[in-house]
């Protein structure tokens, strides 16, 4: 068995005791467990990711990962999403994306129109969810930003 191996073992080895440990002491954890087959394949995909340098690994896991922390929250905070808490699920592939930005050597600025549509997508019914503000005036300002925006880039 080769050092990685080894490693890999022992790192699986405390995350069953670890996991055994909160079965015995924390009961209600078994009623939300299939969270964990959310979590784990986004967090190997991610160790694979930066650990192999294969960066295409990272929006899938970002995608995972981001899906899994609001599944997560809905389960701490029941009618999270029916709240508003929904639009989260347009950021995680803006988050998968920012991730491969990140990680390619070379930056591909091209990643970044996608990211920043997404991002401020999910920021927009976020705000107008969670605030009072009229979404009305949300994307109202939301459009007056952009297009200030494109004015200042263009000069």
């Amino acid at each position: 068995m080769n050092k990685g191996q080894t490693s890999m073992t022992i790192v699986f080895g405390l995350i069953l005791i670890v996991m055994g440990v909160v079965f015995i002491f924390f009961p209600q954890f078994g009623s939300n467990f299939w969270l964990l087959f959310i979590w784990l394949p986004g967090i190997i995909m991610e160790e694979r990711g930066l650990h192999n340098r294969i960066s295409g690994l990272l929006v899938p896991a970002g995608v995972i990962l981001t899906t899994a922390a609001i599944l997560t929250i809905e389960v701490l905070f029941p009618g999270f999403t029916t709240a508003g808490g929904w639009a989260l699920y347009i950021f995680a592939p803006a988050f998968g994306l920012l991730q491969l930005y990140l990680a390619e050597g070379r930056k591909n600025n091209g990643l970044l129109f996608p990211i920043g549509i997404l991002s401020i997508l999910s920021a927009a019914f976020l705000i107008s969810n969670f605030t009072n503000l009229g979404t009305g005036m949300v994307f109202g300002i939301v459009l007056i930003a952009f297009g200030a925006f494109m004015l200042i880039k263009r000069k």
